[in-house]
């Protein structure tokens, strides 16, 4: 049995403002999105590392038995609106399991953007 590895491909990412970025996430987490409608990157513009100041929104999965967590972005505000927590379902595999496990979703975290801060405007004092 030929061991099972995580891959990655670059998928369309809507941001909350409409711009649209490639998102690299792993082939999983792109096939369980909740509208299926991810598409291969096509935008060109790369979203780049999660950071503390920017991260893409993404959902927090448990598994309800071992404990064991899995994170997977939502590629758009549809699907973000979509997913409820305590119902939604992932199905994972497992290394070393014959089957997929089921995963519940556990949190949905919003997506970080910057933002800028307007300095005091003060009149000139003549």
């Amino acid at each position: 049995m030929p061991a099972s590895q995580r891959n990655f491909n670059y998928s369309d990412y809507e941001s909350d403002d409409g711009t649209t970025y490639c998102l690299k996430a792993s082939a999983e987490a792109i096939a369980e999105t909740e509208t299926g409608a991810v598409s291969p990157c096509t935008s060109g513009i790369a979203y780049g590392r999660a950071t503390k100041r920017r991260a893409p929104r993404f959902g927090i999965y448990r598994d309800p038995t071992t404990f064991r967590t899995v994170r997977y972005p939502f590629f758009t505000p549809t699907d973000y609106a979509a997913a409820t927590v305590g119902t939604d379902t992932s199905s994972v595999f497992v290394p070393g399991l014959a089957t997929a496990v089921t995963y519940t979703l556990v949190k949905k975290v919003p997506e970080r953007v910057p933002s800028i801060i307007v300095g005091r405007q003060d009149a000139d004092h003549a």
